[in-house]
């Protein structure tokens, strides 16, 4: 399976393509949109669709993982990703992704095992899973990266909790059939019993009424 991070900003909009192959998760490209102030705001957001497409157009992912906005202080700062988020998310929708949100406290719990880690813990741990040889930078990208280890670990875990349960399912069927049988074989020894107490009883009159006629031909 094929995931395409995005750590999204108007200024720079971070990306990172994973491919898993069961437990695996391997890098195959990063980079970064950036966009500057000085232009317009139609041009910036239509570079971020332009340059996400052919990112996809070029690596094929089926899944999309990406930041929620955290609306901290900065309110004109997360209208301004809400823009970018925005233009990437149509660009993926274009592509067919299915989409993945997450916070960054759910990224950071996924791939370093707490929400309150730093972006240097971050960093260590996307090139420690994607066995990189160098850390991944800009930290958008890095962060991008992240956010696709963090979806490939929810699928992950969703498929292993599915074939629990399917496996569950299936020992469940098992019993019930086990115990099915069990009481048919049960149905089926009651009735050959009751079947041979019948014979015996039958066997038990038939004697009685030969016994009688012989003791009424001798007493005539």
């Amino acid at each position: 399976m094929v995931i395409l991070g995005i750590d999204p900003g108007l200024a720079h909009t971070g990306w990172g393509v994973i491919e898993t192959r069961g437990a695996v998760s391997r890098a195959r490209a990063y980079g970064c949109v950036t966009t500057y102030a000085h232009e317009p705001i139609d041009q910036r957001l239509g570079k971020i669709f332009k340059e996400i497409s052919e990112v996809i157009g070029s690596y094929h992912p089926s899944q999309l993982a990406i930041e929620k906005i955290f609306f901290g202080e900065n309110e004109r700062s997360a209208i301004a990703t809400a823009q970018a988020r925005g233009a990437a998310i149509v660009a993926c929708a274009q592509g067919g992704l299915t989409v993945g949100e997450y916070t960054p406290m759910q990224i950071k719990q996924a791939v370093v095992g707490t929400g309150s880690a730093d972006k240097y813990q971050v960093i260590y741990m996307v090139r420690t899973v994607l066995k990189l040889d160098h850390d991944p930078h800009p930290d958008h990208a890095a962060d991008a990266l992240a956010a696709a280890v963090c979806h490939a670990n929810l699928l992950r875990t969703q498929a292993l909790t599915r074939r629990a349960a399917d496996d569950e399912a299936m020992r469940e069927a098992d019993r019930a059939a086990l115990e099915a049988r069990a009481d048919a074989a049960r149905e089926v020894t009651a009735a050959a019993t009751a079947a041979n107490i019948q014979r015996d009883r039958d066997g038990k009159v038939a004697i009685a009424t030969r016994q009688s006629r012989i003791s009424t031909r001798k007493a005539s």
